[in-house]
């Protein structure tokens, strides 16, 4: 586990500057527009194809309370995800209406102050998500670790790093990917 940590820190080291993309989804089942809504928001995607059809998902009468909330903050996502943080904030304010909704919306609504570089307010709401029972916390290590490094705060963005590596490995994967496009100079800030 040194080895790996210590492998984090020089990845760390190398892509320092470099700003990644943040998200999270929450989960629509079923075949309906907000189900392709929230495949949007999973896989990273924005623009207008798929901001229309979270629209069209948010008016149809037949959506759960859930699911409607959910799809709220799917938009909220796809609107990070396209750099229109405003936009995205009206969104994921309505997603805090609903209980089952306001973990992921208060961590959605932290990217999109880190998108407009308040990273105070982006700490505040990763905390904000955590305390209400965010069921990936990891994601919240790493989004930490991301504001810290815009910060130059090398050892806090570490630390979160790793918290968050520990908790997914699967980011691990993310460093030695950023490492490899930074260095082919396909990785852009």
């Amino acid at each position: 586990m040194i080895k790996v940590f210590n492998r984090i820190i020089v990845l760390f080291l190398i892509i320092f500057c470099i700003q990644p993309n943040s998200y999270a989804s929450v989960i629509v089942l079923g075949k309906g527009d907000a189900s392709l809504c929230y495949q949007s928001a999973k896989t990273g995607t924005g623009g207008v194809t798929a901001v229309n059809t979270c629209l069209s998902a948010i008016n149809d009468i037949v959506l759960t309370k859930k699911d409607l909330y959910a799809t709220y903050v799917n938009l909220g996502i796809i609107y990070n995800n396209s750099k229109k943080p405003d936009r995205a904030i009206e969104y994921l304010n309505k997603g805090l209406e609903y209980n089952e909704t306001e973990p992921e919306s208060l961590l959605s609504l932290g990217n999109s102050f880190y998108l407009k570089k308040n990273y105070e307010k982006a700490i505040e709401l990763y905390n904000q998500s955590l305390n209400k029972g965010l069921n990936d916390i990891s994601a919240v290590y790493f989004n930490k670790g991301l504001v810290y490094e815009r910060l130059s705060n090398v050892d806090l963005a570490i630390k979160f790093y790793k918290k968050a590596v520990e908790l997914k490995p699967q980011y691990y994967d993310y460093f030695e990917k950023r490492a490899r496009l930074q260095r082919s100079g396909e990785w852009a800030n």
